[in-house]
């Protein structure tokens, strides 16, 4: 392989630059970044005239904006901290507040709200119990006037999807809740009722309303039923653990469980009038109540006629809507299994079947203290379709596993389809049919390749089974209407007719590729998918790389392209939007609503065309942004769609149609006191002539005819996301905003792969691209860095043992030694990783024994002498992707070669650090490391002498701000390119 001396490179100059900066905006610093504020859980009045959504900081108390969609009222409440507060170290900082929700008549729209962080804080460093932790506080505003109606104390809470404005509110138990309950408003009787059995006769009911068992029952709360209209009549309801609403929200089904046990039960609340039917009660835990669709049913499971035994039993009960449950699938009548305790309990669509969980009688537990002069080991066998390690991972969903079961109301008869080696089964809308997809009988062969699935079609009526397909790379699907399960296979969409057994290839005679033919893993390119059936499963409408297909599932009508090709002939992928999520079929005459991508420009929009015309699709809007999924109000044209550039924040946007859309939030008006890039696609061709995209970001104000230093970062392909913003935050990967804020270059380049070679086609694809920009004059070339991270932080590891041209480079979690590599777990998951280079990401495409040399070769640590540019390696201890001891070993290596070399260990963090403190600090000292060495900037104390052990936790950076540009002489040095005599030098 030859380095080029020269290569063209062309601009393609797609997003509207900001406009130069003017004196006195300032540079991002670290310190900054917790301002900046996130749109999150976006909602939508049914009537289309209001949204809901919250704005979160990345560190801070958030804010509830209700807003109307056609003028500038606008509602603000405060909703204290909706990001979690992490009490444990690794706690995950995704989670956040659930979404705001609205009354059916849209006139009141409801929030949890939190106490400040300030309060979660203090609690944390008080070391408070659970149940002293602030709590929630549930907001109800009025959009007539915006006034605010507050519930303190709050655990949960439910509108019912139809209901105009009913309101059921969990509260959370009160100190005094043992003591002194709360009044109950409900009228109910206190004896227990017996449940009529399958034959109609009443069961005994347990005399003892005690707990014998050993596991403590859990207590309810108190339920607060309210309408906001005030029509129906309030209700506060004691004890109560669970409840649920109809989507026609005319009943209430709530669960009571007190700690005496008098009461239990589970009961239904009719709204209207406030009257109180009991469905079953007496001393027992109730669990997962479930109405239809109509709701007209109600069923649940319970185990009250079993509670005061030792290993209760639970029953599946089933009622029509305002009478007395009765018990329908008991012990004995699933042979074996028993009525899982965890398994949920759902009505298929039309309501004619139950689907419940089976699951084996619980085993008696392993006393602790019974192993303490025992033999304590694992077994690893190797027939095990489960490693050890993967077994150890999902022991609690083994624990609590239930397989699928179908109770027929018509015959009264429950039939069971899952089982160990059909985990997952999906029934049909009428309870009729179902299909499982299962992999167990290739799972031991899925640990290094593809591995397969078999597809199994049940009677679900009798159990009967059969299998319609072995081995089907991805699976199948079962159409709405149950009339076929289709799968891709081979290159093509397949069909089998339920009722007559016919097969059918959909589409061998098109000249088009359904699967994706970019594919560049030593794997079965996966198809392009699935967008949807029409009425009745009267046709199937799929995608190839840029259209729509509409395919007739019996194989006998022509396929049709929807969209005439338009998608092929202008490179744009047009994909369809489903807004309504209820939606079982499309309308074989619809106007759909397409998604469109522009891949050669990244421009971004929306397109519609009509199933079933002749006309070619009409553009509704294409721009140089980039829109999010659009939403669409329940009962109006009204739409709401962010969309964003790399300059813009990603903004809500509001109006009767895509193409007439105007901003209604503006949730980072700060933005405009900072100086900001801008960001170019630029084009080059690989040392192999494969044509490349990639992304340019320049700093603020950039001038063509200046030099900054730059830093290079990359992951598989990055060049779509030209349009997106970035928010500046604290990684372990490069934050392009935050850098070109402070007079970085950062260039994000695609990369194309050939198999058995990811080290030599990240080199091919990367070093043309960068020589490619130093050629244009503005690249310091003796100023450039390397940074990524995983696959990434593996090819910055490769890159630097074939090349002098980077300054430094930092890899996060890299694989130095496939080798030993291939031989190891993923811990998170406890999966072998041989997959991974076999068939996987590592694209060597054969075993360690098969191809020794491409494991060799591709990895940094056989090449280790011939790295000399300075590297910061993250490998952090609790990494369950990568095992942390291929950064030790890289470090190691380069230590024994007295080459400068730092690896960061965050302490029981993963794979990306979870911890924000360890976030903030590899992001700090990712920069400190790239400032020194292509700024040069003064070596900070850590990389000067190091921590000491004995010092850990003293050394604590304080923010970053931006360093003074003026990098150190560069040292000149020669490299022998990989496989020829070739000379590369920087």
């Amino acid at each position: 392989m030859r380095f080029r001396a020269a290569t063209t490179l062309s601009l393609a100059l797609l997003a509207a630059p900001l406009a130069a900066q003017q004196p006195g905006k300032r540079v991002l610093t670290q310190a900054d970044w917790d301002v900046w504020k996130s749109i999150v859980g976006t909602t939508v009045s049914p009537d289309g005239k209001w949204i809901a959504y919250s704005i979160a900081p990345q560190v801070g108390d958030g804010e509830l904006v209700v807003r109307a969609t056609t003028s500038a009222t606008e509602y603000r409440v405060p909703r204290g901290y909706i990001g979690r507060p992490q009490l444990v170290p690794n706690a995950d900082s995704s989670w956040t507040a659930p979404p705001p929700q609205w009354t059916a008549d849209s006139r009141h729209v409801l929030a949890l709200t939190y106490a400040p962080r300030a309060a979660f804080e203090q609690a944390r460093r008080a070391k408070k119990k659970p149940a002293d932790q602030p709590k929630a506080t549930l907001a109800i505003v009025s959009v007539a006037d915006g006034s605010v109606d507050s519930v303190q104390r709050v655990r949960s809470f439910r509108v019912p999807k139809e209901r105009s404005s009913v309101v059921a509110i969990l509260l959370e138990p009160t100190d005094s809740a043992m003591a002194a309950k709360p009044a109950d408003s409900t009228a109910r009787p206190a004896t227990a009722v017996a449940a009529a059995t399958p034959g109609g006769q009443p069961r005994p009911i347990a005399a003892d309303t005690g707990t014998k068992r050993g596991k403590k029952k859990d207590t309810g709360s108190t339920l607060v039923v309210r309408d906001l209209g005030g029509a129906a009549p309030a209700a506060t309801i004691a004890d109560v653990m669970s409840y649920a609403f109809p989507d026609s929200g005319g009943w209430l089904a709530y669960v009571v469980s007190s700690k005496s046990g008098e009461g239990d039960g589970a009961y239904l609340r009719e709204i209207g009038s406030g009257r109180t039917v009991t469905l079953l009660s007496g001393a027992g835990e109730y669990r997962e109540l479930a109405f239809d669709r109509a709701g007209r049913q109600i069923a649940f499971i319970a185990d009250r006629d079993e509670f005061a035994g030792a290993k209760p039993r639970y029953a599946l009960y089933h009622a029509a809507v305002g009478s007395p449950a009765r018990e329908v699938v008991a012990e004995g009548a699933l042979g074996d299994m028993v009525v899982a305790e965890r398994g949920r309990v759902s009505f298929t669509r039309d309501g004619n079947a139950v689907v419940f969980g089976a699951a084996p009688a619980p085993m008696d537990s392993v006393p602790a203290d019974s192993l303490a002069d025992k033999a304590v080991f694992d077994l690893w066998h190797w027939k095990d379709a489960r490693l050890q390690p993967q077994q150890r991972v999902e022991a609690s969903r083994d624990r609590d596993r239930s397989f699928t079961t179908v109770w027929q109301a018509k015959t009264g008869r429950a039939v069971r389809l899952g089982s160990d080696s059909i985990p997952r089964v999906t029934v049909s809308d009428d309870g009729r049919v179902a299909l499982a997809v299962t992999s167990l009988p290739y799972a031991v062969e899925s640990m290094w390749g593809e591995g397969g699935s078999d597809v199994i079609l049940f009677d679900a009526t009798t159990g009967r089974r059969n299998v319609i397909k072995q081995r089907s790379p991805f699976g199948a699907t079962l159409s709405p209407g149950a009339k076929y399960v289709v799968w891709f296979d081979s290159g093509s969409w397949r069909s089998y007719d339920v009722k007559s057994g016919a097969r059918a290839n959909l589409t061998a005679s098109l000249p088009v590729r359904f699967d994706q033919e970019g594919w560049d893993t030593p794997s079965t390119p996966a198809p392009w998918g699935i967008a949807g059936w029409t009425t009745n499963d009267g046709s199937l409408l799929v995608y190839d790389r840029f259209d729509v297909w509409e395919l007739d599932p019996a194989g006998k009508r022509a396929p049709r392209n929807v969209t005439d090709g338009a998608g092929r002939r202008d490179s744009t992928v047009l994909r369809v939007v489903r807004v309504d999520e209820d939606e079982r079929w499309i309308p074989a005459d619809a106007q759909l609503l397409l998604r469109a991508f522009d891949d050669e420009t990244k421009q971004s929009g929306f397109w519609r065309d009509r199933l079933g015309a002749t006309a070619p699709p009409e553009r509704v809007v294409m721009a140089d942004v980039a829109f999010g999924q659009p939403m669409k109000a329940k009962g109006a044209e009204s739409w709401v769609v962010t969309r964003g550039t790399f300059v813009d924040f990603p903004d809500l946007y509001a109006g009767s149609s895509l193409a007439s859309l105007t901003r209604v939030s503006s949730a980072n008006p700060q933005q405009a006191q900072y100086a900001w890039g801008s960001v170019e696609l630029v084009k080059w061709r690989s040392d192999d002539g494969v044509p490349l995209k990639g992304l340019l970001y320049k700093p603020a104000a950039f001038d063509s005819t200046k030099q900054y230093p730059m830093v290079v970062y990359y992951y598989e392909r990055l060049s779509d996301n030209l349009h997106q913003y970035v928010a500046p935050f604290g990684r372990n990967v490069i934050n392009p905003t935050h850098y070109a804020s402070n007079g970085y270059l950062i260039f994000e380049p695609d990369i194309a792969y050939i198999e058995g070679y990811p080290g030599p086609s990240a080199l091919k694809s990367v070093v043309p691209g960068v020589q490619a920009l130093i050629d244009r004059g503005f690249v310091k070339r003796d100023a450039i860095g390397l940074q990524g991270q995983s696959w990434g932080g593996y090819q910055t590891a490769y890159m630097i043992t074939q090349t002098n041209m980077f300054r430094a480079a930092m890899a996060g979690a890299p694989v130095a030694n496939m080798t030993s590599a291939y031989g190891g777990i993923r811990w998170e998951s406890g999966l072998a990783r041989a997959f991974q280079y076999e068939k996987g990401q590592s694209r060597i495409g054969g075993s360690v024994w098969e191809t020794p040399m491409r494991y060799l070769e591709n990895s940094p640590l056989f090449s280790a002498d011939r790295i000399h540019t300075p590297l910061l390696i993250m490998s952090n201890d609790a990494d369950g992707a990568v095992p942390w001891y291929q950064g030790i070993e890289l470090f190691v290596a380069l230590r024994r070669l007295n080459r400068e070399v730092y690896l960061l260990d965050y302490n029981g963090d993963g794979h990306n650090p979870r911890k924000r403190a360890n976030q903030l600090d590899v992001a700090m000292r990712m920069q400190q490391f790239f400032d020194h060495h292509l700024k040069g900037a003064p070596a900070p104390d850590w990389m000067e002498r190091g921590i000491p052990f004995l010092d850990k936790g003293r050394d604590q950076l304080a923010p970053v701000t931006a360093a003074t540009p003026g990098p150190k002489p560069a040292t000149t040095q020669t490299q022998a390119t990989p496989g020829t005599g070739a000379q590369s030098t920087p």
